[in-house]
């Protein structure tokens, strides 16, 4: 799954490498392309037939076309953008809620059945993936600024996007499920971790 652009405003609040957040959120949408259907196949043992053309469209508007959108108005168009920008941030949130709510809504019986297992599930999964990004990163010998910034792309993860493509592309509502209660998961954590990285700014250099 590509990392979404919420890892790009959490990782500026952290205090991160917003440059290298960006440039990992439109390298890991790219490749998502290809390696969702064959991480799929040889993890999940069968091919699942995916339109890669539609799945490509699909992913070019819910993330690559806004981020370049947003860079040529705050470019061209600063006056408009400063105008604008106050009332974005609910906007983006609501957006989310709406999205995550109705493929919730959509599978409501099913998640109460299983309920604590996809919560855990997807706890565990951005858990691990914000904990390993930074020790991993730090035992490379990377600078604060950049750990953190993997940490959060690691850990992370378009989960909007996952709803929209699992909605338009797989019959079965069920696959949207694990994505919205996924968004709330990271979301929380993400935030939370942004929180506590603000309070210190990180060196410059390599420690």
């Amino acid at each position: 799954m590509a990392t979404g652009t919420a890892s790009n405003i959490v990782t500026y609040i952290a205090r991160g490498n917003v440059a290298l957040s960006v440039l990992m959120t439109a390298a890991s949408t790219l490749t998502a392309v290809v390696m969702t259907p064959f991480l799929t196949a040889k993890l999940a043992g069968q091919y699942v037939a995916v339109d890669a053309a539609g799945l490509l469209v699909s992913t070019l508007q819910v993330v690559l076309l806004p981020v370049l959108g947003g860079a040529f108005l705050n470019q061209y168009f600063q006056g408009l953008v400063r105008i604008f920008s106050p009332l974005m941030p609910p906007i983006a949130v609501w957006t989310v809620a709406v999205l995550c709510g109705n493929a919730i809504a959509q599978s409501s019986s099913a998640i109460l059945k299983s309920g604590p297992q996809v919560v855990l599930a997807s706890s565990l999964l951005h858990a691990s993936g914000f904990f390993f990004g930074y020790i991993f990163s730090r035992m490379l010998g990377l600078d604060v600024a950049s750990s953190r910034t993997i940490s959060i792309e690691v850990g992370m993860q378009n989960s909007v996007l996952g709803v929209v493509l699992a909605t338009q592309h797989f019959g079965n509502p069920l696959t949207a499920v694990p994505c919205a209660v996924s968004s709330v998961c990271h979301s929380i954590f993400g935030s939370a971790l942004a929180g506590i990285w603000r309070r210190s700014v990180p060196s410059q250099k390599k420690d």
